[in-house]
């Protein structure tokens, strides 16, 4: 079971408090307690809806990652066709071409130069020179017209492999484009109403508890903020599965974690200096600059203002870097937190040492520095460089 942080439990503690001490309310009016438990879960449930749509976010980020991966794919396994086309092409010809002098002039070796020009290939006249006779020489290219054959065939067949997982790729690119569609109007639908029922339980509160408005709102602005700085209650429920298609640098199943030697340490500095300089910019979707982030964003523009490329996708950056044990965590290093490994990585952020990290959180809350323990811990780090 994972440990609630401190600051949600302070909250808990506090509404189990407010309970324990209401003894008396109006039937059919909700106790102090049961206004300010509705605050909290409220908030709370806000926060949630705004983790799950900031893990959406990154979800298609991983789709679009996945899709230039199986484009280039598609693109380099034509090129492949393409060249083994011509191959099998300029080998038919010479066949063609001995076929015929054969047929035409017998089985003379002698003969068998005066089918080129000076400027036919010189390997053929220097490879046919040394055949006992025509015949061997044109089974020779008979058998490297095959070859060409197989390969032209493999060829096609890996192209319409990766036809076929481009196909997926984006059929997967707009399920996610989906998917935070529909949790981005989820947000936004709750947070618009949101506002006015906090109004109407506040107006409630302070009717109970014989305060002003003015004073349980500032009270509950103080809670809020203690749960806007814990997190949402639960991970984001996991979602389609966002890892790419490993390109011939990556494996599909993660290395074991080492302890690489860090980047330089004017690398690390650039990288952090350029995440602290946006400090309370705001999160947005998708964002990766120059005034809004996401977390994958942030982290890919610091890392390469120090000269380091990542892509925008905070599972493909820790594919692209150095898995490093949490334990042995350094400045500069980046975290992870998963649903149980790489291939559900759903928000990252830059490791600053002593404990504190600085990452894009999720909607409604802006770029900022907070502990690494601030809500549950992160389970996967990498190291870029």
């Amino acid at each position: 079971m994972r440990a609630f942080p401190l600051a949600w439990r302070s909250v808990a503690i506090a509404v189990v408090l407010a309970l324990a001490s209401t003894t008396s309310a109006h039937a059919d009016r909700p106790t102090v307690s049961e206004l300010q438990i509705q605050l909290v879960q409220q908030r709370q449930q806000l926060n949630d809806l705004y983790a799950q749509s900031a893990a959406a976010s990154e979800r298609l980020n991983g789709a679009k990652y996945e899709l230039a991966i199986a484009k280039k794919a598609v693109a380099r396994h034509r090129a492949a066709v393409e060249v083994a086309r011509k191959k099998l092409a300029a080998q038919q010809d010479v066949v063609a071409a001995m076929t015929v002098e054969q047929l035409q002039a017998g089985s003379s070796a002698a003969n068998l130069t005066a089918m080129f020009s000076s400027d036919g290939p010189e390997q053929l006249l220097e490879r046919s020179s040394a055949y006992a006779s025509t015949n061997e020489a044109l089974a020779a290219r008979v058998a490297s017209f095959k070859a060409r054959k197989v390969v032209l065939d493999s060829a096609a067949h890996q192209a319409q492999d990766a036809l076929e997982l481009q196909k997926n790729a984006t059929a997967k690119l707009k399920a996610a484009k989906d998917a935070i569609e529909e949790a981005i109007a989820r947000a936004e639908n709750m947070a618009s109403t949101a506002e006015k029922a906090r109004h109407d339980l506040l107006v409630q509160l302070a009717e109970a508890t014989g305060s002003s408005v003015e004073e349980v709102t500032r009270n509950q602005d103080a809670i809020d903020e203690q749960i806007d700085e814990s997190g949402p209650s639960t991970p984001p429920a996991p979602g389609s599965d966002p890892t790419p298609t490993p390109t011939p640098t990556q494996t599909t199943t993660s290395p074991p974690p080492v302890n690489p030697p860090p980047p330089s340490t004017s690398k690390v500095e650039t990288a952090i200096a350029f995440a602290k300089a946006q400090l309370g910019e705001p999160y947005e979707w998708g964002a990766a600059g120059p005034d809004s982030w996401d977390c994958s964003g942030l982290t890919m523009r610091a890392w390469q203002a120090a000269g380091i490329y990542l892509p925008h996708y905070a599972g493909g950056q820790y594919a692209n870097t150095k898995p490093v044990p949490i334990s042995k965590i350094v400045r500069g290093d980046l975290l992870y937190w998963s649903d149980g490994g790489p291939s559900s990585i759903y928000h990252e952020a830059l490791y600053l040492g002593g404990g504190l990290m600085i990452h894009a959180p999720r909607p409604s809350r802006n770029v900022e520095i907070v502990s690494i323990n601030y809500w549950i811990k992160p389970d996967l780090a990498s190291r870029p460089g």
